[in-house]
């Protein structure tokens, strides 16, 4: 490979965080899991009655506290969301991103967010639920979220509840939430590179001892995919990590009870 010898060691530990970040992404193994799972807690609505509207400048009957900046509004009636740029505490009077492009310019609005920050380390395989019900929010790509649902659904308190990621932290929700509700996220995390320092702090992998050695595999394989392609290596070492892969699996299986599930009202017979 060209290069001098440190670039070289700088690709090779490119390489092996890369390759520890894709097994702990790779499936939702039980000690890749954050713990505790993150907490978080949605944004209840308001209702609101809007006195006038006059460019990105929108007037309301009574003050709000705290501030609403980075919320959505809407009048009502037209149902076009826009951003809040701005709104100081206690005060009546929000300046919106751009100025409002509804027809109606008093009555009922609504001020929401269905953009939340979750987590700031999420790596893969997010599972929320709702805390009070204990349903399961169900995620999906932002694509099919906004076929699903536009951006001025109304907030419900219950029911079925969709998400989808916009950013690696953002979770947008549909329908958002009318109350203050609480979530928890259980996840993959995103662990801090290792930085070769031989500090069992900073430079000990997370994927359980016994199976360390597929770190090794994987940054051999991309690192022969992306530089040598045609190298035999590439393929001995995919060989090594599929059947490492393998192993893991078996050992989560292990964790899991076997069972049968049978629908309400049915009978086991035999």
């Amino acid at each position: 490979m060209p290069g001098s010898a440190t670039d070289r060691l700088i690709d090779a530990k490119i390489y092996v965080n890369e390759a520890h970040w894709w097994v702990c992404a790779v499936r939702p193994f039980r000690w890749a899991r954050k713990s505790p799972p993150k907490q978080f807690v949605s944004i209840a609505q308001d209702q609101v009655t809007v006195v006038s509207i006059a460019g990105a400048v929108v007037t309301l009957s009574a003050t709000l506290t705290p501030s609403r900046v980075g919320r959505k509004f809407f009048v009502d009636s037209d149902g076009i969301p826009h951003r809040i740029a701005s709104h100081d505490d206690a005060t009546a009077i929000l300046t919106l991103v751009t100025p409002y492009t509804g027809s109606v310019t008093s009555g009922a609005g609504t001020i929401f967010q269905d953009e939340l920050t979750v987590a700031t380390d999420i790596l893969a395989w997010p599972d929320i639920i709702d805390v009070r019900s204990g349903s399961r929010m169900l995620v999906i790509t932002e694509h099919e979220l906004r076929e699903m649902y536009p951006a001025n659904v109304h907030g419900v308190t219950r029911g079925t509840r969709y998400g989808a990621f916009i950013t690696d932290s953002v979770l947008r929700i549909a329908p958002w939430t009318s109350e203050v509700r609480l979530f928890e996220c259980a996840y993959n995390h995103r662990v801090a590179p290792l930085d070769f320092s031989g500090n069992p702090l900073t430079d000990t992998p997370i994927v359980p001892q016994n199976f360390r050695g597929i770190i090794a595999w994987r940054a051999e394989a991309k690192l022969m995919a992306d530089k040598r392609p045609e190298d035999k290596r590439r393929e001995t070492a995919e060989r090594e990590v599929t059947d490492l892969l393998t192993a893991m699996q078996n050992v989560e299986a292990g964790f899991h009870k076997p069972r049968s599930w049978v629908p309400r009202g049915h009978r086991v017979s035999g």
